[in-house]
């Protein structure tokens, strides 16, 4: 039984069961937890209004807490908006969205996590949150991964990169559709060209990888193919980096990634855009492309790095996936890495029996399969590589302004950098402007300037592409 607490009168040895927000929008880590410090407490107060509590955990009763029931305190209470087991499928095994009786989708709304933060007006500046500590060191050595950690440092700005990255991603769409074109009608596939561009591709996310990654967000999100590929090995770049990869490792799961799906070439098109749920016949036929893709990607002549990424991307860490039910220490590294691109970047694309998910719903169907289907360290370094704001989304700032995030600040995750295209009257503003809010940190009138919550897409009729492509 869960009962509502006011922040300010929680006590040490209260369960905290829910937040009054997401859990990746504050400091704890960790899903529900007793509190057993003043610092707890404090961290907390400056970010929730209230919690939720379970008075059957924990070391003490709620006693003379208050508990009301959110009927006379003006705030909504809004249950946990994690995406169950039961409502998403492996992607590419279409299950159709759970219908009220009324045909119409009985999960959250399309603000996803961010429905929680706008309920609540907000009276704790939310950048004042402590800084997570950086972990990603401690997760390397714990994964055994073969070499060196390395840490990279952007070394251009997103305004001097963003062109150069957005050569390079037509360039290698355009290496992927002619060798595409050749494959589907000699069954030879040519990786000499996709590799070059790969590995450009690796370069510019080196010198910045939050270019390369805004032009992915804001592409059209209906295609599924050549996209589809480059934004995921985009994903596994980002990702890469910051878990400290080597350049040539980068470029091994960029190239892995990228034919992740190939095998579904050998596939019925009809089926792959079935709209229905898959019958049984159906998902044994469609978990056959693993097989087919290191047929084809064998023949290619691709490293053995990136066979074994494609091989194992569908294993999970808990033991169900497929082909060989692998499950924990006995699945690669770098395939459990792409496992989470993939799946993440699958549900965020519009797919034919399903709607992409928002930025957070996506991050909270990530979370609740740590432990699960993903290994829970890795997990939660890629929620921590995309940032609390990732990179492509809409936010609105203290001042009441509006924006696109454009750069992540690697330090301070929650003061990114941020292009202001609507003015505090959310009139479009003639010459947008870029507000690095590790910087800017104070308006005009000496006050602290914060992200106030994040936006759905498309509101104050904000289209990024409009910035960017």
């Amino acid at each position: 039984m869960q009962t509502k607490v006011a922040a300010n009168d929680i006590k040490k040895g209260m369960f905290v069961a829910e937040l009054d927000r997401p859990w990746v929008d504050s400091p704890f880590l960790l899903q529900g937890f007793t509190i057993a410090t003043d610092e707890e407490i404090k961290q907390i107060q400056s970010c929730c209004e209230f919690i939720f509590i379970d008075a059957g955990q924990g070391d003490q009763s709620v006693g003379s807490a208050n508990t009301s029931s959110g009927q006379d305190s003006g705030v909504e209470i809004t249950k946990s908006t994690l995406v169950s087991s039961s409502q998403m499928s492996e992607p590419g095994e279409n299950t159709s969205p759970n219908l009220s009786p009324n045909n119409t989708p009985t999960r959250a709304s399309d603000s996803g996590v961010i429905s929680k933060v706008n309920s609540v007006q907000l009276t704790n500046e939310v950048d004042q949150l402590p800084e997570k500590k950086d972990t990603r060191r401690e997760v390397h050595a714990l994964l055994n991964l073969p070499s060196r950690f390395v840490e990279y440092h952007n070394t251009t700005t997103i305004e001097e990169e963003i062109d150069k990255a957005k050569e390079v991603q037509v360039e290698l769409q355009e290496s992927i559709r002619t060798s595409m074109d050749k494959f589907h009608k000699s069954r030879d596939l040519e990786l000499g060209p996709i590799q070059e561009s790969t590995g450009e591709l690796v370069e510019s996310m080196i010198r910045n990888p939050d270019a390369a990654f805004l032009l992915s967000q804001l592409k059209e999100m209906d295609s599924y193919t050549y996209t589809h590929s480059v934004d995921a090995s985009i994903l596994a770049i980002l990702f890469g980096r910051h878990m400290g990869l080597t350049v040539a490792e980068l470029n091994t799961l960029a190239l892995g990634v990228l034919f992740l799906d190939i095998g579904k070439t050998r596939l019925p098109k009809a089926m792959l855009e079935k709209r229905s749920k898959l019958v049984p016949a159906e998902i044994m036929l469609l978990r056959k492309h693993v097989q087919f893709s290191l047929v084809i990607l064998s023949a290619a002549g691709i490293n053995k790095d990136a066979l074994i990424i494609v091989a194992n991307h569908h294993e999970r860490f808990d033991g169900r996936g497929y082909p060989k039910r692998k499950k924990e220490a006995e699945i690669p590294v770098f395939a459990k890495m792409a496992s989470i691109v993939d799946f993440y970047d699958a549900i965020t694309h519009n797919r034919p029996y399903r709607k992409a998910l928002p930025t957070g719903r996506a991050i909270n169907a990530l979370y609740e399969r740590r432990g699960l289907q993903f290994q829970a360290e890795l997990i939660e370094e890629f929620i921590q590589c995309l940032g609390v704001y990732p990179t492509g989304s809409l936010v609105l700032l203290s001042t009441g302004e509006a924006g696109i995030v454009i750069s992540q600040n690697q330090v301070r995750r929650l003061r990114p950098k941020v292009l202001i295209v609507r003015d505090e009257l959310k009139e479009e503003v003639i010459t947008p402007f870029t507000r690095d809010l590790d910087i800017d940190q104070l308006d005009s009138d000496g006050k602290r300037v914060y992200i106030q919550t994040a936006l759905e897409a498309g509101a104050f009729g904000i289209s990024a592409d409009d910035y960017y492509l």
